[in-house]
């Protein structure tokens, strides 16, 4: 079953990356847990609109730290 990470996890990997792991351990295990999430369709969209906005965050961020630094200078 595929899986996605929602924290970091040891033995599997970290948080947002898409790994495939035994059904059992997925249902018992990583699922309860709130480790991961079923790797469907709408998941995996909302992993990709994450993705795209931690990056227009981290963008954002980076841009106000250059100001910043100009600043500074």
């Amino acid at each position: 079953m595929k899986v996605i990470l929602l924290q970091d996890v040891k033995s599997l990997g970290k948080k947002g990356e898409i790994v495939n792991v035994n059904d059992g351990y997925a249902r018992n295990y990583v699922l309860p847990k709130k480790l991961g999430v079923e790797a469907n369709n709408k998941n995996l969209n909302d992993l990709k609109l994450q993705k795209a906005h931690d990056d227009k965050v981290a963008e954002a961020k980076l841009a106000d730290a250059k100001e910043l630094a100009e600043e500074l200078y």
